[in-house]
């Protein structure tokens, strides 16, 4: 939990972390969310109540992951709520608080609208907290982008009114044929899914093919591909082995690697960003959220 400095009028910001290109037919999507709190939070500075965890869960019928589950509005005692709004076709996998303690939300999902639900986190103090959401996306098709999630934190109105939109962060996806842009992780989706030395062998092995130090680039991409050999990780795996498939090993070199690493390097300006916003990505058919 990160302190910070108060001031007068509370402010929710949100980022999300996430590699956002997926090869063709892929549709499992991993992003990190980071919501921060200044100016009090939501309690205005008094400390924060109790556990978290002892939020009211849904009813049995209702814990299905990724489900609309009841259609009632969450009252005050919900706390700050985090609303997570999908295209026709996508669906939530689940929502997991990852920092700084563990904790799972899927099941206290409730419905607030046709492809949206409502997450209740409790009262808040000045922090940050770091969600692991998983997303199963339709595949539009090579080529093509789509906003795969709209992130909105709701803050509870002192008198009970209507929650107030506080912060909102978009999750997009791309849909691409370049290995060297696809077998990226992100550091902290690395981190929170165990698999933090995979990610830096790949960002090294990448990053020595880019400028050139083939010898380098062989070492981390087979340490990479070793690791990758672990359980749950077989995408990474083929898309490594395609990035590291022209391999000569009487040269060192990594021609492939190095190719797609420039190509990569060329394309990196007009990619899709967590911080664009939707007039900046030419929207499609999915996309209206």
């Amino acid at each position: 939990m990160a302190n910070f400095a108060k001031s007068r009028v509370p402010r929710f910001t949100v980022e999300v972390h996430h590699n956002p290109y997926l090869p063709q037919g892929g549709r499992a999507l991993h992003a990190v969310v980071t919501v921060t709190a200044t100016g009090g939070g939501s309690t205005g500075g008094r400390p924060v109540p109790g556990p978290r965890s002892d939020a009211p869960a849904p009813a049995a019928a209702d814990r299905t992951p990724g489900t609309s589950g009841s259609s009632g509005a969450l009252g005050p005692e919900a706390g700050v709520v985090l609303r997570v709004r999908t295209p026709l076709g996508a669906e939530i996998g689940f929502l997991r608080q990852v920092a700084p303690t563990a904790e799972d939300l899927t099941d206290r999902r409730r419905a607030s609208g046709p492809r949206s639900g409502d997450y209740p986190t409790g009262p808040w103090g000045d922090e940050s907290r770091d969600y692991h959401l998983f997303l199963r996306v339709p595949d539009p098709g090579l080529g093509r982008e789509m906003l795969a999630a709209r992130i909105s934190v709701l803050l509870p109105a002192p008198d009970g009114a209507t929650p107030r939109v506080v912060a909102q962060a978009l999750v997009r996806a791309a849909w691409t044929d370049d290995p060297v842009a696809v077998v990226r992780i992100d550091a902290q989706v690395a981190y929170h899914t165990g698999r933090s030395e995979l990610a830096q062998a790949i960002q090294r092995g990448l990053d020595a093919a880019k400028w050139g130090d083939a010898g380098r680039a062989v070492v981390e991409l087979r340490r990479a591909a070793s690791l990758a050999g672990a359980p749950g990780n077989g995408d990474t795996a083929k898309l490594l082995a395609k990035v590291v498939g022209d391999v000569d090993p009487a040269t060192g070199t990594v021609r492939q690697a190095v190719k797609a690493a420039e190509a990569e390097r060329e394309s990196s300006r007009t990619a899709p960003g967590p911080h664009s916003s939707p007039e900046e990505t030419a929207m499609n058919e999915h996309d209206q959220l």
